[in-house]
């Protein structure tokens, strides 16, 4: 009995020893190595620059508006709030792995003259003990800005003209129009590398002239960017009644005016 006693005596102590060498080593614990830091920063990347009655575009561009949402690598959200919330829930511990950053606002849809929809995403990954891991989320439009500018003798030579816009994968079957007198830009979805749209300009003649009454042609667009679909009267032989059209692109993202031309295929 007094042996045993001994024994257990003896292991008890070094128990102890090993305990206490454990904590003097001054290891990090489990939940401090397995974490990290991030800080968000938001940035609106929209390029439209005129706004229009229908649309303002200082909503888009102040990020206060925006919704922030973050995952970890577990697809586990971490984080939902408005971008005028963000601050003060930074910077968010996060568990080392993986993450991932979704900015959004406004609405989405596959062509709208009222709003639109900007998105940004970030991914990265959080290293055991990072302090304030950086990350910029810059938010742009999903869609292209298309719009019409019927040169003003338009009048002159027909009673009724516009331009129906179709072929994107958002539109499937359907069309977009722009009648006349139209003046609200059509903001129309678009796939992350762009697409080409297809136009159909329809008019009808006045009674002392003549036309084939429709034009058509495609063109690309690319997110973020604008585009003017120009058209003008151009008598073929004056005094004949025959009438053309002379369609040319403008791509108009720029606070400074400058026509670049868009090639156009004819169909």
């Amino acid at each position: 009995m007094k042996t045993c006693k001994w024994m257990t005596a003896m292991m008890l102590c070094a128990g102890f020893s090993l305990s206490a060498c454990t904590s003097d080593d001054g290891l990090s614990s489990p939940s401090e190595t397995k974490q990290g830091q991030l800080v968000l920063k938001l940035s609106s990347g929209a390029e439209f620059r005129e706004d229009t009655r229908a649309v303002n575009l200082d909503t888009y561009k102040n990020t206060d508006n925006y919704t922030v949402k973050v995952y970890d690598k577990d697809g586990v959200e971490k984080l939902n709030c408005k971008g005028s919330e963000l601050a003060q829930n930074m910077p968010l511990t996060l568990t080392i792995g993986s993450y991932k950053v979704i900015a959004s606002y406004g609405k989405e849809h596959n062509a709208s003259r009222d709003e639109f929809y900007v998105e940004g995403t970030a991914a990265g990954t959080i290293k055991a003990g990072s302090q304030n891991e950086p990350a910029i989320v810059t938010c742009t439009p999903t869609c292209g800005r298309i719009s019409v500018l019927f040169d003003t003798a338009m009048s002159d030579y027909f009673s009724d003209y516009s331009v129906d816009f179709k072929g994107t994968k958002a539109l499937g079957a359907n069309s977009v129009s722009w009648a006349k007198n139209d003046s609200e830009p059509w903001y129309v979805k678009l796939e992350r590398n762009g697409e080409n749209i297809t136009f159909t300009i329809n008019a009808t003649a006045k009674e002392e002239y003549s036309s084939n009454g429709t034009w058509s042609g495609t063109f690309n667009l690319q997110r973020n960017k604008a585009y003017k679909v120009n058209v003008k009267p151009s008598p073929i032989a004056p005094g004949t009644g025959n009438i053309d059209l002379e369609i040319y692109i403008d791509q108009t993202t720029n606070d400074i005016e400058k026509d670049i031309e868009v090639p156009v295929t004819w169909i």
